[in-house]
């Protein structure tokens, strides 16, 4: 699949390294998990790369209720009971038409469970599946299995078993620096209104290392926060006979509250609110010299600060949390 990078590449702001990587681990015939915080381009990056080489693509999300059956699929009940079992009666789930030649995507596959799970290390191991009453399904030479997963998040999931971990590879996607954010928020909003791009992601990439905040906001918080401002901006001046707001604090506060009080994981310790914690931060990134000005400020070629990735940072994507977190397991 590396015949493809060019063009996926001019699809995906950078990850130039991680790309390459997962298309040489597709090329060898290799399974995947892609572990990272939400926003780090897991899904962009598989979606882009079946998308380019046309290849079938089937996504699964990962839940508890996720059970072998649906995976696999299963005989229709209602022809069974009137005319026994036939193979035409099969309904083939996702894992079993991947495995006639696609790519089989499940999402949040730390949620998925263990009994599900293990349903994949024949498929992956033996390149074949078993299936009672319909037979035998061997994978054709294109099939793979990519699972991607928020190792970060400790909330209904469970523990990836070792037997899954020793029949997969990994790549780990850690958020992306600054100026990539911004050119990601520009390229899906639109927005040409470069100061209210960078204070968004800015604030950000500051939720992502404050102390009280255990896992900040991905780039879709910025995003969220730039199309609310601009909306609301409209609305307003159109409430005032076309007088913009003379404060833009009245766009930017609720359009960050919206965009992103949902997005921030606190810490049990604390005692705010989120939208406490969130004003706290719009009003030191303000404060910044950089905002104090009009020039868009210096633009730092290796991303300016680059937010969660210093500093002690325990938020989940920094290098420090992502060692961390492998140290541990």
């Amino acid at each position: 699949m590396l015949e493809y990078y060019e063009e996926i590449k001019s699809r995906i702001v950078a990850r130039d390294e991680e790309i390459k990587n997962i298309l040489a681990t597709l090329d060898a015939g290799k399974h995947l998990i892609l572990e990272g915080p939400p926003g780090t381009t897991k899904s962009t990056i598989l979606r882009t790369v079946t998308d380019v080489a046309n290849i079938p693509f089937y996504i699964v999300e990962g839940n508890v209720d996720l059970t072998p059956s649906k995976l696999v699929g299963h005989f229709n009940p209602s022809k069974v009971m009137a005319d026994d079992y036939r193979r035409e009666y099969f309904e083939k789930g996702p894992l079993t038409r991947a495995m006639e030649g696609g790519i089989l995507y499940i999402e949040e596959f730390n949620r998925v469970p263990a009994d599900t799970a293990n349903v994949l290390i024949t498929a992956v191991e033996e390149g074949e599946l078993a299936i009672p009453r319909y037979g035998v399904v061997k994978a054709a030479p294109e099939f793979r299995v990519v699972c991607a997963q928020n190792p970060f998040d400790d909330v209904g999931t469970m523990r990836v078993s070792r037997a899954i971990y020793d029949r997969f590879c990994r790549i780990s996607l850690g958020y992306q620096k600054e100026l990539e954010e911004r050119e990601i928020v520009r390229a899906k909003t639109g927005a040409t209104d470069e100061r209210l791009v960078r204070i968004a992601v800015r604030v950000a990439r500051e939720t992502r290392r404050h102390r009280e905040i255990k896992q900040g906001a991905s780039v879709r918080g910025a995003m969220d926060m730039v199309a609310i401002a601009e909306e609301l901006r409209r609305g307003l001046t159109r409430l005032s006979g076309g007088k913009p707001p003379d404060d833009e604090l009245e766009v930017l506060r609720p359009a960050m509250l919206s965009a992103m009080s949902g997005k921030i994981w606190l810490d049990e310790t604390t005692e705010r609110t989120p939208e406490a914690i969130l004003d706290e931060i719009l009003r030191m990134v303000l404060s910044q010299p950089e905002f104090q000005e009009d020039d868009p400020g210096p633009n730092d070629p290796d991303g300016g600060d680059d937010g969660a990735d210093e500093g002690g940072s325990r938020n989940p994507g920094s290098p420090e949390a992502t060692e961390s977190d492998e140290g541990r397991s």
